[in-house]
């Protein structure tokens, strides 16, 4: 049984690239994302419900500054009492207005970003103008219609470049396999040997002893292990034109949108969240910087129809570039008060994790055996069903001559052998491909284990510098940004102008 730390050492050799005379592809994934030190119980429990706080305080701070003032104007005989009291209401009212609309705004963007998955529009085919870019006679969520040039912007950035197909399939070793899966294969042999015999000799292969069955099945397996073993290494010569795997991975993206966009929305889930966290609180504190410029200016004629919407302007849009800002920048960590504060961008200083978690989704969803013996076998892009044919007839002619050789020394079988030696190579390639299905789940469970995808690629994504973590995700959304900037420009705009006119004309 081999030793732990020799088990730990393969896996290190394994997850670390192996391209020899680039020793700067070893020193690529040498990076180290710090480890945050615990903030102590309490303090940890106020970080993780601070927003809920401050919603809440917010709101109760003032039904009770409106209770406080109305309990006043309740004992107050004079006249403007109940004037008093509805403009605090109204001045009160903006920053809760500039909280609530940049958390739906926030909300909104985001939600046009992945929704809808088809497009919902009249005509039903969407009408793009190149000079604009987006659809001007409904709605696609830009992830699904963007689908493709997403997709091969993060496959262009990862397959082939962080992990190789060509890595995983040496991975693979023929002996292994063989031993590994002993039983299955023993049986499939058997299985196809007794339909070959049944089929062209069966009263032969009924009057065979036993003992002579037995040595033709151990014949066969024997040769069909070296043959495996040379097919292995022709495939593993050839497996850059029989499997594109990041056209693979493109392909399965473009043909499942709604996977890509579940996908794009649990790896970023955090970062989601927190911006319309976050645009919620620049919303109040812009929201009150607003109501000192209204104070200021409100004897200003006509100023509440131009001071709420420019300011509306200014805090849709500010408040959305900020939020996206943060996510990425810094991209390197600055680390504070012995690590506990770390001073980077959300989603880069999470790195550690959504590494885990993107890695974990790909290989679910993407790259795993079972898709990539799918998409090389079925795929209408892919030719490499073709070659890996072409390769198992020549390798499978060979076992046959060899196995068949072997049978013909017995008497009875020799004259029928002879005869039929092509048809035989036909049935053995027929019942191989017919029978090797019902088994196909216990080979893909080896390959991945074997091939270490996940583990590969996560291990490597938590070791890239930052900079290029950010290439991986930020480009993908980095073109239509300008959408988020530009819904919380024009519905700033709108609730500027509601707020106007209700501070004018509710008296």
């Amino acid at each position: 049984m081999e030793a732990p730390e020799d088990s730990a050492r393969s896996l290190r050799v394994q997850l670390a690239p192996q391209a020899p005379g680039n020793a700067s592809r070893s020193e690529r994934f040498s990076y180290e994302p710090p480890l945050r030190t615990t903030y102590p119980p309490v303090v940890e429990f106020l970080r993780r419900h601070a927003f809920s706080a401050f919603i809440f305080a917010v709101f109760l701070g003032t039904a009770v500054l409106l209770g406080v003032e109305y309990e006043k104007i309740s004992h107050n005989d004079s006249g403007h009492g109940h004037a008093d009291f509805i403009r605090l209401a109204k001045l009160l009212s903006v920053p809760l207005v500039c909280l609530l609309f940049t958390w739906f705004h926030v909300w909104l963007a985001l939600q046009m970003m992945f929704f809808p998955i088809d497009f919902v529009g009249i005509p039903s085919r969407p009408i793009v103008p190149s000079w604009f870019g987006l659809p001007i006679n409904g709605w696609q969520g830009i992830v699904p219609r963007k689908a493709e040039v997403m997709a091969r912007r993060a496959c262009d950035r990862m397959i082939g470049n962080i992990v190789t197909i060509e890595e995983f399939m040496d991975r693979i070793e023929p002996k292994h396999f063989f031993d590994t899966l002993e039983e299955l294969m023993g049986g499939l042999c058997f299985q196809v040997l007794e339909k070959i015999m049944l089929k062209h000799l069966p009263t032969v292969w009924q009057i065979l002893p036993e003992a002579v069955q037995l040595e033709l099945k151990t014949k066969v397996l024997e040769d069909t292990k070296a043959s495996f073993g040379d097919a292995m290494m022709e495939l593993r010569g050839n497996i850059s034109s029989i499997l594109d795997l990041q056209q693979m991975s493109v392909d399965t993206f473009v043909n499942n949108p709604r996977m890509m966009v579940e996908m794009f929305r649990s790896v970023a889930v955090n970062e989601l969240t927190f911006i319309q966290r976050i645009a919620a609180f620049m919303g109040f504190l812009l929201g009150l910087v607003q109501v000192l410029v209204y104070l200021l200016l409100e004897n200003v004629a006509g100023m509440d129809y131009i001071m709420l919407p420019v300011s509306g302007l200014i805090i849709g849009y500010f408040t959305n570039w900020i939020a996206i800002k943060m996510i990425f920048r810094p991209v390197w960590p600055h680390q504070y008060c012995n690590g506990r504060i770390n001073v980077q961008g959300v989603f880069m200083k999470r790195q550690r994790e959504a590494s885990q978690k993107m890695a974990e989704l790909i290989c679910k969803n993407v790259v795993d055996a079972r898709a990539m013996l799918h998409y090389m076998m079925r795929s209408p892009s892919s030719t490499g069903v073709d070659k890996v044919l072409a390769i198992y007839r020549k390798h499978v002619d060979r076992s046959v001559e060899r196995s068949m050789g072997f049978a013909s020394r017995v008497a009875v079988v020799a004259p029928r052998i002879e005869a039929q030696m092509d048809e035989l190579k036909q049935d053995v390639e027929d019942f191989s491909l017919e029978l090797l299905p019902q088994h196909s789940r216990a080979i893909e469970e080896y390959m991945d284990t074997a091939m270490n995808v996940q583990e590969t690629l996560t291990w490597r994504l938590q070791r890239i510098p930052p900079p290029e973590f950010e290439s991986i995700v930020h480009p993908i959304f980095q073109d239509d940004e300008w959408i988020l900037l530009l819904v919380g420009g024009i519905l700033g705009v709108l609730i500027g102008l509601l707020q106007a006119y209700a501070l004018q004309h509710i008296h």
